[in-house]
């Protein structure tokens, strides 16, 4: 046995004479190596007997991630293009095992797996998976590169493909709206889609009661991706699945334009999110400026705490606007729905002329407080409009490889194309709709829908300035458009979006997060405010269900409040209605109470959600989860000093715990400790 040392980093190589002659890919006389890539946190364990692949080890902080007997899962698959229509997707058992090359500096060690593919008759095209440990680190890093005949393409690849270890009790976590945890018997198959609502942050994680493993890919790019956890017999299968940019294979070679980090934390998800993402967002152009280091934010959006969301027009909607601004106080956001004449969710982006009476509401609304920022969509368009024959919109949709165009369908049964971002025929379609909106109707800014919501879409148009397939242009494209916008609006004015996908917390005012899943076998998490708190302001925390007088909208309004969210976003006339008068009189306490805390829910972070001991009765909340009545959350303001905001959504007072002194919370109130 040989042992090598490189700086702190070790590569140790077993080699054992062989003993009898490989077949299937391996040669005479090869020699038995075992692979080791570690340091003091880790410890990867590759045996290679030139025939077959396998993770033998992978122990993190101490614990084996594996199951018994390793891991041969395959490692990736890719999808090739090629010259005359090819389209194989490849397995690493339909090409020859290569075996494994030890490269070292002093500062990292690197294992490289190769294997030729066959791509055609001119000679072996090898794909090379690299990991790679520094010295000190925690997370090994793993990477992708192959080659490729000429005018050959990569078009879609998943990579790194594990299967971990299974433990019964395990959860796992995503980033799907404010977070969610899983519980994978009744959720055998989870999947994420970054950018998006069910995909915010570029994570998953699955945890027990001894720690959590931690799976991110490092793209500061924000590329389309989609993050699958799958639980099978013998383990829980991670993958990345990504449609890959036609730019990424260049000059006969492709290489996957960012890492992913695993590892495992000996402590709860939320540390492992505060020691292993939270750090990274900092590096990236669109978390590296706090709240209070934005420009962009208008004041006005900082001190709206509560957001009404009107619908329509007429003499009952617009006495239902006063009555809310009225009750709440002002200032009130008001996220103003179905302001135009043309049917909802139709005829997109056909908005003017608006509604007879729109105007004057406008500017009733903002006279009393409340600040209009009304509906439209920047993502679809509907091909049955004047607007899509008149400029040509079937040349600014997203084509799918055939040539066809992704369609969607809602409420409204019609039919939308997805529309493709870069293209310049609706960069400027959007940017004039707002500019009408702004300077003609006289609102306080504009609500952009689908823009931090729905996933990006591969586009193979060869009209719109972009590569083909995936890749970064969708979020850069957006970042255009946005900024366009920004520079030809005055700086009072707001402008806000669907969701919260992280690529674009900096272009916008405001982020409405209301898509969050809940139901049976699932609970949502803060794992976005734990990231994000004081760079983001958002607004709501779920759809309003049906009945908002059976302890929901409660419910919805302690957990805003404690989260950091603006209140609300309720229709007024179902708040104003005499019989959600307690649910009223809450949201106008909680509401009152956060205007006199802006030091931490703007300009501070939030730490983590509490349960209070002592009286603390438990409730069911129908279709979301059972909660104790009285609940906290730990915030630390801007110079770092902890405090404790608590709220009793209870009629009843209840005497609690925290950090042992007995508190006295009156029914519905909450208070700052």
């Amino acid at each position: 046995m040989k042992k090598f040392h490189f700086y702190c980093i070790t590569v140790l190589l077993s080699s054992l004479a062989a003993t009898s002659l490989f077949a299937d890919g391996a040669h005479a006389g090869y020699e038995k190596k075992n692979y080791v890539l570690e340091n003091k946190n880790i410890r990867i364990k590759i045996p290679d007997n030139g025939k077959n692949f396998l993770i033998e080890e992978m122990l993190s902080s101490g614990r084996e991630l594996l199951s018994k007997g390793g891991d041969n899962t395959p490692p990736w698959i890719i999808t090739y293009k090629g010259v005359n229509g090819e389209n194989p997707r490849l397995f690493p058992s339909m090409g020859e095992y290569k075996g494994i090359k030890a490269i070292n500096d002093s500062n990292s060690s690197s294992l490289i797996i190769e294997w030729d593919m066959h791509l055609d008759n001119s000679r072996p095209f090898p794909v090379r998976m690299r990991i790679t440990l520094k010295k000190d680190s925690e997370t090994p890093e793993w990477n992708i590169n192959a080659e490729l005949p000429k005018d050959w393409v990569i078009t879609e690849i998943e990579f790194p493909r594990i299967s971990f270890a299974k433990n019964g009790n395990c959860k796992v976590i995503t980033s799907y709206g404010y977070g969610i945890e899983y519980d994978m018997v009744k959720n055998p198959e989870i999947h994420s889609v970054y950018p998006s609502y069910s995909g915010g942050m570029q994570l998953v994680m699955m945890y027990d009661n001894k720690g959590t493993l931690f799976y991110s890919t490092r793209d500061k790019n924000a590329c389309g991706k989609e993050f699958h956890i799958e639980s099978k017999k013998d383990g829980v299968l991670f993958y990345t699945k990504t449609a890959a940019s036609y730019s990424w294979s260049s000059d006969g070679r492709f290489a996957l334009p960012w890492s992913t980090i695993i590892g495992y934390n000996k402590s709860s998800w939320e540390n492992t999110v505060e020691k292993w993402y939270r750090p990274f967002t900092f590096e990236t152009m669109w978390g590296c400026k706090t709240i209070g280091e934005r420009k962009n934010i208008t004041d006005w959006i900082k001190n709206a705490d509560v957001w009404i969301r009107p619908k329509g027009t007429g003499d009952s909607t617009m006495n239902a606007v006063r009555k809310a601004i009225d009750f709440l106080g002002s200032p009130v956001g008001v996220h103003w729905y179905w302001w135009h004449k043309i049917p909802y969710d139709t005829k997109y982006p056909e908005y003017f002329p608006p509604r007879n009476d729109f105007y004057k509401f406008v500017q009733e609304t903002q006279s009393m407080g409340g600040y209009v920022t009304p509906y439209i969509n920047g993502r679809l368009w509907d091909p049955s409009t004047d607007s899509y024959k008149r400029d040509k919109g079937s040349l600014a949709s997203c084509r799918k490889p055939d040539g066809t165009l992704y369609s969607e369908i809602y409420g409204s049964k019609v039919i939308n194309t997805v529309t493709c971002p870069a293209s310049p025929i609706w960069q400027d379609i959007q940017k004039k709709l707002v500019d009408s909106i702004i300077f003609e109707l006289g609102t306080s800014g504009v609500y952009i829908d689908q823009v931090g919501a729905a996933a990006s879409e591969p586009c193979y148009a060869t009209n719109h300035g972009h590569s083909m397939g995936g890749g970064s242009w969708w979020p850069y494209s957006y970042r255009s458009l946005i900024t366009k916008i920004r520079n030809s609006i005055p700086e009072h004015k707001a402008l806000t979006t669907e969701e919260n996908a992280e690529c674009y917390i900096d272009l916008f005012d405001m982020m409405l997060t209301v898509n969050t899943e809940h139901g049976p076998g699932m609970k949502t998490v803060p794992l976005f405010p734990l990231v994000y708190s004081d760079r983001a302001i958002y607004c709501g925390y779920s759809y309003m269900p049906s009945d908002i007088c059976n302890g929901t909208f409660r419910f919805i309004t302690m957990r805003s409040l404690l989260w950091g969210a603006e209140l609300g976003w309720i229709q007024p006339y179902r708040i104003m209605d005499p019989k959600a008068i307690k649910e009223a009189a809450f949201l106008k306490k909680c509401t009152d109470f956060r205007r006199n805390q802006h030091d931490l829910l703007l300009y501070g972070r939030f730490l983590g959600e509490l349960i209070p001991s002592g009286d603390n009765p438990v409730l069911n909340i129908p279709g979301y989860e059972s909660t104790h009545v009285v609940m906290a959350a730990i915030w630390a303001d801007k110079k770092g000093k902890k405090n404790y905001i608590v709220v009793n959504m209870d009629d009843k007072t209840h005497i609690i715990r925290i950090s042992g002194k007995k508190i006295r919370m009156a029914g519905l109130s909450c208070r700052r400790i």
